[in-house]
């Protein structure tokens, strides 16, 4: 793996993008729009494996921005060398700086896309837009425009194809995670981890054999549903071994952007099997600033079970207060409501 703090090798990847850009003349199929378009599947694809796969999205951000001061004249890759831009600071931490120059960027592209020619790469990159600003209204736990941004994006990637898989997949978590929230019923929440099994085996099936399918069918996939699961206390469910066996065998695959989520899998599995080791494991994954705002929260939220289930209701409550609140909320919402139904039940 290259080193991509270093400028030459920075340099040298924007300037096969742009080298690509400046001569291509393919359009994205209408009914996958993934496919076809060479520079968005050398940028968004293949650069974006090696830079952001290597848990680099500051260097990604810094290549997009290299091709973007040379394709002024060709509009679609501006906008396209902006949605890279998009993508690489979305994964930055959420600042509130770092958050308010994403909304500004996301107002600044809604222009840009409107104003694109008509056809399939303006498709393409409504798509691709919609998609990441999804994705990011879910890291802030703005959950109804999270699924807002994933159906549109399913709508214009079109029903068959593995971008709308995907993003039907995101939409039906957030829903579930906005019923965590709220705190629906378990009939309700029990239909909504069903729709989201539905979900994970359509997306399984329309990513088989594709480029996607280690990192969505094999990697983040089964990842969700092992949070999910944590989230619901399912610590029985038929599948849970499966989803861990696949998540830590696409890690091996995905590179050390990966790392973290293999930490988090081994840990919450430790739990479950009840290793003395669990809790040291558990400890570890919340401190990681690897790891995302949920994650670090799911590990806090079976820590203050243990708490709970030994007695220990200050240290439960200081671990709750250790979750953090942004990305979140839904996390937290089942952490509050365990500690007040066990202070009920000691009363």
């Amino acid at each position: 793996m290259l080193d991509l703090l270093d400028p030459v090798e920075i340099g040298i990847l924007a300037k096969l993008v742009i080298a690509r850009a400046k001569v291509d003349k393919t359009v994205p199929d209408p009914k996958n729009l993934r496919k076809g378009w060479r520079t968005d599947e050398l940028l968004t694809g293949d650069v974006d494996l090696l830079v952001v796969g290597g848990d680099n999205p500051g260097a990604y951000v810094l290549i997009s921005e290299k091709v973007l001061e040379k394709v002024q004249d060709l509009p679609e890759m501006v906008v396209l060398a902006k949605l890279a831009i998009l993508r690489g600071q979305r994964l930055l931490r959420p600042t509130p700086g770092q958050v308010q120059l994403v909304l500004n960027l996301s107002e600044d592209l809604k222009t840009a896309i409107s104003d694109l020619p008509a056809g399939t790469r303006k498709q393409r990159c409504l798509e691709l837009f919609l998609y990441h600003l999804g994705i990011f209204y879910d890291a802030l736990g703005d959950f109804a425009k999270a699924i807002k941004m994933h159906e549109w994006a399913a709508q214009e990637a079109g029903d068959e194809s593995s971008s709308a898989a995907i993003s039907l997949f995101c939409a039906a978590l957030y829903r579930l995670k906005s019923a965590l929230v709220v705190g629906k019923t378990p009939d309700e929440l029990e239909k909504l981890f069903s729709a989201l099994e539905e979900r994970f085996a359509q997306l399984a099936e329309a990513l088989r054999d594709s480029e996607l399918e280690v990192q969505w069918a094999e990697g983040n996939c089964p990842i969700h549903m092992i949070q999910a699961c944590v989230w619901l206390n399912l610590r029985n469910h038929p599948r849970w071994d499966d989803w861990v066996r696949i998540a830590l065998a696409a890690t091996e695959k995905l590179g050390k952007a990966w790392e973290p989520g293999a930490e988090f899998v081994r840990a919450v599995d430790m739990e479950k099997r009840d290793d003395p080791q669990a809790v040291e494991a558990l400890e570890a994954t919340a401190a990681n600033n690897g790891n995302s705002n949920e994650v670090k929260a799911t590990a806090l939220l079976l820590l203050a079970r243990h708490a709970l289930r030994d007695r220990d209701v200050d240290a439960a409550r200081n671990l709750i207060g250790q979750m953090p609140e942004q990305g979140a909320q839904h996390v937290r919402a089942i952490a509050e409501r365990m500690y007040e139904d066990y202070l009920i039940s000691r009363s």
